[in-house]
């Protein structure tokens, strides 16, 4: 069972190693390995203080093993090439096909590099120089932390995808994943401390905690072989083989769940009348509202964006910096912004029913946007005047009121557009299990519009800087309710003018520009769940698969790294000279004499801008060419196809 299970798991990655997915499966093992790499060369260092290189290690075996676990709440569920459920008429029982599917789950690129990562602990029992036991035990012990890692990442799946039915679930779920991803973006407010453990060494209460989490059991089991007690480093080895034991089998009880219990998305919905909906703009807006409230994938979204926005602000409190908490609401409208980049992906083929109805689509675009607004606003009001009051940052106020304004309205309209120009493809709600894992998360989309979205404050960004105190407002919320109206009037011109095209990609998942043939046949779907493509990079629906490799790459890295000089060595440490909390940190400009800090941070701006502004430059210059070969493309094919009609008909009269 475990061997053919295995040869299957083979078999689809063999099949699967073309194209895209091939290119994001060598960039994350390059990545994994490079993060291995690096555990390894702290193994191996010198440190003046002994137990030093055992701490770090505990801490990024710790952080190692907290990515296997939640890293499927955050890219989509985790590998199921081999779906339980394909297996579910065989005569297995539960736990005989979850120790098939474990032996299955070793075999990936994961896995690997874990290996590779985890044989830190064999280089620092060595470098220890603790014997030859010791470093017998610390290969055991590598061989054991890996199957915990993988079994304990399939049984968090499966219970996230258990709990995540519901709305306290789907809640649990976003705080999660977004405490680990803003704890990850606002670290390096943290530097300051670990440089200092770097020299006096970490206090007994961190070292404690780093070898009483199961990930650190692995070194405690060293350290007792090299010092001859044996009865500790036996205990440390067999709690991680129980610990192991104990994951499968818990996932063996939540898999025979999954196959065994009717998949169901939550409790029918009450039908309720809103009586404020007196228009067809007010009634799509009624709608939207209702689905935030009630469809768990948005739910889970807009979880995420508040817990973002908090743990994201509150985090540098840590080291006594307040300066990132009145800033806590404009976080939250950027995530909200970029969360709902995919109103039309999320809906499916619900599409349809607008085609049918003349200029439906203007009326749901505004619809969408009021209601977009109506879930944002008041949160992202609320916070900004509750983080002022608290704060007492009350110099602040003229930058809060141009930018909030201009950032709910810029996002009013981003995400609409994107919506249309790019969406990605889902199961449609009515077709949707109640595990949200399933529901994979494209970034490319997700940064597209944080970027966007935070240029369109640009202008109230600088009406602040150089103009009068009344200019910023006034500029922003002139800004904002311009780029409201042009915007969504650009995204209905775009839907109006492109619905068939815009269903058929979210019915079959094809881009655009290679469904456009009238009469080339359309792959077949099954009656259940439609075989959508998982979200990915997505460069030929941007049009870079036609740009030369060395534009392609600059467009990817200048759109990754441009926030780094624009808003970490930019717009931050100007923020904090304008307030006078001033957290050296890393920030560049800051270490500089004065006369130089704001020439700095304006280069830095201006870096960041320049590579923001030449990143879209080419990236919508190949987006436009790509759409104008696929039309042309279109134009040869339907004139071969008439073509060829004419000189058969008189074959077939004949």
């Amino acid at each position: 069972m475990v061997v053919l299970l295995i040869k299957m798991k083979l078999t689809v990655l063999r099949h699967s190693m073309t194209g895209r997915r091939a290119a994001q499966m060598v960039t994350g093992a390059l990545t994994g390995l490079a993060l291995a790499a690096g555990l390894i060369v702290l193994a191996g260092r010198d440190y003046q203080v002994a137990s030093l290189p055992f701490d770090l290690l505990g801490a990024g075996f710790a952080l190692w093993t907290v990515g296997w676990l939640l890293g499927p709440a955050l890219f989509g569920g985790g590998d199921e090439a081999l779906r339980p459920e394909h297996f579910s008429l065989l005569s297995f029982t539960p736990r005989r096909l979850a120790a098939g599917l474990a032996g299955a789950a070793f075999v990936g690129v994961a896995p690997v590099v874990t290996l590779v990562a985890f044989a830190a602990l064999v280089v620092v029992a060595v470098k220890a120089e603790l014997g030859t036991v010791a470093t017998a035990v610390g290969m055991l012990a590598v061989a054991l932390q890996l199957v915990v890692c993988v079994l304990a990442s399939r049984l968090v799946t499966a219970a996230l995808g258990q709990v995540m039915r519901s709305k306290t679930g789907a809640a649990l779920a976003a705080l999660i994943s977004a405490a680990i991803l803003a704890a990850l973006h606002s670290s390096w407010v943290l530097s300051p401390l670990v440089q200092a453990a770097l020299r006096t060494g970490f206090p007994d209460s961190f070292s404690t905690w780093v070898r009483a989490l199961p990930s650190g059991w692995g070194l405690v089991a060293v350290r007792a072989a090299g010092q001859g007690q044996w009865l500790t480093a036996a205990a440390a080895l067999a709690g991680l083989a129980a610990l192991g034991v104990v994951c499968l089998y818990g996932w063996a009880g939540l898999l025979k769940r999954r196959l065994t219990t009717r998949r169901a998305s939550g409790r029918p919905a009450r039908v309720t009348s809103s009586g404020w909906a007196r228009s067809p703009v007010t009634a799509v807006a009624a709608r939207e509202l209702r689905t935030w409230s009630r469809d768990l994938l948005r739910f889970h979204y807009l979880c995420f964006a508040l817990c973002y926005a908090l743990v994201f602000c509150l985090l540098p409190l840590a080291i006594g910096a307040s300066i990132f908490l009145p800033w806590t609401g404009l976080v939250f409208a950027l995530w909200t912004a970029a969360i709902s980049a995919n109103l039309y992906g999320e809906d499916g083929t619900e599409l349809w029913g607008k085609m049918m109805i003349p200029g439906a689509a203007r009326l749901d675009i505004r619809g969408r946007q009021l209601a977009w607004l109506l879930v944002t606003a008041p949160p992202t009001v609320v916070l900004t005047a509750a983080a002022l009051a608290l704060t007492g940052h009350y110099d602040l106020w003229p930058w809060l009121a141009a930018l909030v304004p201009a950032l709910l309205g810029g996002g009013a309209g981003v995400t609409v557009l994107v919506s249309v120009l790019r969406p990605v493809p889902m199961t449609d709600p009515h077709r949707r299990g109640g595990n949200l894992l399933e529901n994979g998360t494209d970034f490319t989309q997700v940064l597209l519009v944080l970027l966007l979205t935070a240029a369109t404050a640009t202008p109230a960004y600088f009406a602040v800087r150089l103009g009068p105190v009344w200019a910023g407002p006034a500029v922003g919320l002139i800004s904002g309710a311009a780029l409201t109206w042009l915007l969504g009037h650009l995204a209905a011109a775009r839907l109006q003018s492109s619905a068939p095209e815009l269903l058929l990609h979210l019915r079959t998942g094809i881009p655009p520009k290679r469904t456009r043939p009238a009469l080339r046949p359309l792959p077949a779907l099954e009656p259940g769940r439609p075989h959508l493509p998982k979200p990915g990079l997505g460069l030929e629906r941007l049009g870079l698969d036609l740009a030369p490799a060395g534009l392609r790459t600059y467009v990817i890295v200048s759109l990754t790294l441009c926030w780094v000089p624009l808003g970490a060595q930019g717009i931050v440490p100007a923020l904090m000279l304008i307030t006078g909390e001033v957290t050296r940190s890393w920030f560049l400009a800051l270490y500089l004499p004065q006369h130089l800090q704001w020439p700095t941070i304006i280069a830095m701006i201006a870096l960041g801008l320049i590579l923001l502004t030449t990143g879209l430059g080419i990236g919508l210059y190949y987006l436009a060419k790509s759409r104008r070969d696929g039309v042309e493309r279109d134009c040869t094919d339907f004139g071969s196809i008439a073509d060829s009609a004419v000189t058969e008909r008189p074959a077939a009269s004949r």
